[in-house]
């Protein structure tokens, strides 16, 4: 209903020039009510890694070598893994903003730029864990192991090059169901495509 206001009253605005005034051909934009575009975030790389430092999960959103990526997920196992329990979620490091968060036995880890919101973030990593949870009903580190390559598609639903994508839990869940349908239908395809042979 705010939506309908504010470009009613942005349009009023604009039909009516000032005194003395053009109507100026360019419109002025109308603030949008994601964070995503208010306030882009860039994430360069996710990572979540086991309490005894398994590395489960790795996105990288800008180019690295494997050296350079085996460096860096080196570099962050050992600096979260080292950190006391009560301390604060965001570390510098290098020119990165690094915002962590433990969820029961994993890591959830992303390297910003410096100037990158963190809280953005860590909210970002929440949602995340929110749509893993909705989808395996209470995630564990086993789910994320045995059906990795569900974990992958739900961070691609969520994120594309490191920027928010899609911000509803409900959204991303119709995606997965529409996949997961898709892929029963060619299993079962496959199977009758072999029992006919």
């Amino acid at each position: 209903m705010s939506w309908l206001i504010l470009l009613q009253t942005e349009a009023a605005l604009l039909a009516a020039p000032p005194r003395g005034k053009e109507l100026s051909p360019t419109i002025s934009p109308v603030p949008f009510p994601f964070p995503s575009a208010s306030c882009p975030l860039q994430i360069r790389f996710l990572l979540l890694f086991s309490r005894q430092g398994k590395l489960r999960l790795q996105k990288w959103f800008t180019p690295q070598t494997d050296r350079e990526k085996k460096k860096v997920i080196r570099d962050m196992v050992m600096l979260v893994l080292s950190r006391p329990p009560r301390t604060c979620n965001f570390l510098q490091w290098r020119d990165l903003k690094i915002v962590y968060k433990r969820y029961a036995s994993l890591y959830f880890c992303a390297g910003l730029d410096d100037q990158e919101n963190e809280l953005l973030a860590l909210e970002v990593l929440h949602r995340y864990v929110e749509l893993l949870d909705k989808y395996f009903g209470n995630v564990c580190e086993l789910d994320i192991i045995f059906n990795f390559e569900k974990a992958y598609y739900i961070l691609d639903e969520l994120l594309m090059a490191g920027e928010i994508l899609e911000t509803s839990k409900f959204a991303v869940g119709v995606i997965m169901e529409e996949a997961d349908t898709l892929q029963e239908i060619q299993c079962l395809a496959q199977r009758h495509a072999h029992s006919q042979q």
